[in-house]
């Protein structure tokens, strides 16, 4: 079953809380990259406060991250951020690494709620530079006026533009930049499928990777808004874009690939939940690092020649 694809690390979790006030009441939801021979963890941190940071974590066999250090926070004359900051991805890009992330805000009081969250939430994306994954500069925005988050950048130019996936509730959406700067109107990618394990929505997790098939795309998928006891159930998902036209999708595999069973994954802060953010090739492995249960972080690999074979099969099925 591709639910079995991936095995998770013994060592899992791979991050908890810890006493610093900063990140004392949860960890999660990490992006990932390679630094020379190392592995970079950025991840969100959840303080004593209640608002959300950015941790730095490193590892030099992608499975113990003994080093971890404050990274970013939002400023605070920010408005946008005032709830903090969320849930980052990163990615190299012209032979520089980027970080995307989400700044959360709520409406004043009077505002309507949103009817997928109990508040006016109100959430954007940033983009910045990570330099080293030591020090972050030069944030600008990515479509300011959106309601939009999970943001990820493809790691090239495609037909001489950046692209990005974002989610705007409850799909995931395609936008272009000539410059990383202005952003096009989104296109509709990826919607939910309506009574099914995502049916309630969909939102792109690590930076796609470029296969020989085109580009392979983790996301993640809730089937429905909430259940008792603050549970969801969130899933992760598998599609392929086409190479050249990322809103072309190739394939989208009907099954979840990777789902809560583990204790640390369906009880916690919110229940039943794995959330991929973070994908890199090791060893003729794929590396994915997930927040789990909005508390931890975990990994968990799969051999590279199966996932690729899961690719394979979809492919001619859907060409039958």
């Amino acid at each position: 079953m591709a639910d079995d694809l991936f095995v998770r690390d013994p060592g899992n979790p791979i991050l908890v809380p810890n006493d610093s006030w900063w990140e004392a009441r949860g960890v999660l939801n990490p992006g990932v990259a390679m630094v020379g021979d190392r592995v970079a963890m950025v991840y969100r941190s959840v303080g004593s406060d209640g608002l959300s940071r950015l941790g730095v974590s490193w590892s030099d066999d992608g499975r113990r991250f003994t080093e971890r250090r404050f990274l970013h926070e939002a400023s605070p004359d920010d408005p946008a951020g005032r709830l903090g900051i969320e849930d980052p991805r990163l990615i190299w890009l012209d032979h520089e690494l980027w970080l995307v992330y989400t700044k959360a805000s709520v409406a004043p009081v009077g505002t309507p709620p949103l009817t997928w969250e109990p508040a006016p939430f109100r959430v954007r994306m940033a983009l910045a530079r990570a330099t080293n994954a030591a020090q972050v500069t030069d944030e600008r925005p990515i479509l300011p006026d959106t309601q939009a988050k999970d943001g990820v950048l493809f790691p090239r130019r495609i037909g001489g533009l950046y692209h990005a996936l974002v989610r705007i509730y409850p799909s995931i959406q395609l936008t272009t930049s000539p410059d990383l700067h202005t952003w096009s109107p989104p296109r509709t990618v990826l919607e939910p499928l309506p009574g099914d394990w995502e049916g309630e929505r969909v939102g792109a997790g690590p930076a796609p990777i470029e296969t020989r098939w085109g580009w392979l795309v983790i996301y993640h998928a809730n089937a429905h808004y909430t259940a008792e006891g603050n549970r969801r159930h969130y899933r992760t998902g598998l599609a392929v874009l086409d190479r050249d036209d990322p809103s072309r999708v190739l394939y989208r595999h009907p099954d979840p690939i990777f789902v809560p069973k583990e204790p640390y994954e369906t009880a916690g802060p919110v229940g039943m939940v794995v959330f991929a953010t973070g994908l890199i090739e090791r060893q003729g492995l794929y590396f994915l690092y997930y927040g789990a249960a909005d508390g931890v972080i975990g990994l968990a690999t799969a051999p590279m020649e199966a996932l690729h074979g899961l690719i394979e099969r979809g492919l001619a099925e859907a060409d039958r």
